[in-house]
């Protein structure tokens, strides 16, 4: 397979991601009670979470794959539709995301640690830089208007990816980054994890 090939199955698992994702950000952020509601009424209010989760999560996983392609590896996206489960379920229950809806594969010869921690940091800070662009979007819109409410909306997903994929474990993208080196970490997820309280304590007054 050409290593800069996208096939039929890595679109399809991009696209169940993607829904599945929207949904527990949906569940999340609206705390809906499914058994009280309309379809009409969650289609409509999953319209915000599938545009900003679109260009949130798959450019996240799409830059990770293009970064691997420039070192010359393959790369595709594959779901893992238990996590992705367990993140719908959770978000239901706890109103809490844990975006875990799969990974992007990597595979070539002699990946150093350096180049598997860029290409790990870099989802994380382009939903760093995206976080940036939708705060612009909320300050320079009307309050309560749709693009307000799609900018602060984008803006917590955002920081939310950035700063959850660079925890320093597991599979997670912060876990490759560390084993680049503790100074690279340091540099990649300081803002992420400040953005991150931000957003958990004047936005939606967790503590």
């Amino acid at each position: 397979m050409a290593r800069h090939a996208t096939s039929s199955k890595e679109v399809l698992d991009l696209l169940i991601a993607w829904l599945g994702v929207s949904f527990a950000f949906y569940l999340a952020f609206s705390g809906a009670n499914l058994s009280n509601v309309s379809l009409g009424y969650i289609l409509l209010t999953l319209t915000v979470p599938l545009l900003v989760v679109g260009s949130s999560f798959v450019l996240h996983e799409l830059l990770h794959k293009f970064t691997a392609q420039r070192y010359g590896f393959w790369s595709e996206f594959r779901a893992n539709y238990v996590t992705l489960g367990l993140s719908i379920l959770f978000a239901y229950v706890t109103h809490i995301v844990f975006a875990a809806p799969g990974a992007t594969m990597i595979y070539g010869p002699n990946i150093t640690k350096r180049q598997n921690g860029i290409i790990s940091a870099a989802g994380p800070l382009l939903n760093l830089a995206l976080g940036g662009l939708y705060l612009l979007l909320y300050l320079l819109t009307p309050l309560g208007g749709l693009l307000s409410y799609i900018g602060i909306y984008g803006f917590a997903i955002n920081i939310w990816l950035s700063a959850f994929n660079l925890l320093p474990i597991g599979p997670l993208d912060g876990r490759k980054v560390l084993d680049w080196g503790v100074l690279q970490y340091v540099a990649v997820a300081t803002v992420p994890f400040v953005a991150a309280v931000y957003v958990l304590v004047v936005i939606f007054n967790v503590f």
